[in-house]
């Protein structure tokens, strides 16, 4: 059923994605990608809870590349590529758009909550901007989920999202993995009830040039898409 699921899945994207930068008629419009809570903390301004102990670090460095923090290292885990577009709900495409991940390293540990001594060479965070085509793009890793206060909190694998569009409000989310078993389980997950949306958010990893690829197109509603820059 998974393969199944999939494989249509995989169709849908690609008889879809040449549709998608082009702007929609006034009456057709795309479903907006959820906004979602940040956390319990943001990597510079943690407000601890419910990971403690949790502090306020600068991360290392502010570049789209979250696996290598000096020339020697390289960080922990299974490397993947992300890259999507950024878009309004009629397709047009948001250029100049700030777009910030961040993540738990190999070790299922934020970079707050240890600054990055469990694995120096992940940045922990990252950030770019969108080319003229709302383009982006990361290298970093496939965290895993994890579980907190003896599994009172227990997450799927997820990489946080937050994308600035100037003039408009922060717009934040995360990005899952297709047949995650933790995704039945994670609170976040089952909070985005509309299947399709599920599907758009969890990507499907594909091997490509040594290292695996993912594709995350993000939808952003009218306060969150402000004018942009295109």
């Amino acid at each position: 059923m998974n393969s199944r699921r999939t494989l249509l899945k995989n169709i849908l994207a690609a008889v879809t994605a040449p549709l998608l930068p082009g702007r929609l008629s006034a009456s057709d419009t795309l479903a907006p990608t959820p906004f979602l809570t940040a956390g319990p903390f943001y990597p510079r301004e943690p407000s601890g809870l419910p990971f403690l102990p949790a502090r306020t670090t600068l991360p290392k460095p502010l570049t789209n590349d979250l696996t290598r923090t000096r020339p020697e290292g390289r960080a922990e885990g299974r490397h993947i590529l992300i890259s999507g577009r950024v878009m309004d709900v009629t397709g047009r495409p948001l250029a100049g758009a700030v777009v910030e991940i961040w993540s738990v390293n190999a070790r299922n540990i934020y970079l707050v909550e240890d600054g990055g001594a469990s694995d120096p060479d992940f940045a922990g965070f990252g950030m770019t901007e969108t080319d003229g085509e709302g383009r982006y793009s990361f290298k970093t890793i496939r965290p895993n989920g994890y579980d907190r206060y003896l599994g009172l909190i227990r997450r799927t694998a997820h990489i946080h999202v937050l994308v600035k569009v100037a003039g408009a409000e922060a717009f934040t989310t995360e990005m899952w993995f297709a047949d995650e078993p933790r995704n039945s389980i994670d609170s976040f997950f089952q909070r985005v009830s509309d299947p399709g949306l599920q599907d758009r958010m969890a990507v499907i990893l594909s091997r490509g040039e040594g290292v695996d690829r993912a594709q995350f197109d993000l939808v952003l509603a009218p306060q969150y898409a402000g004018r942009g820059r295109s």
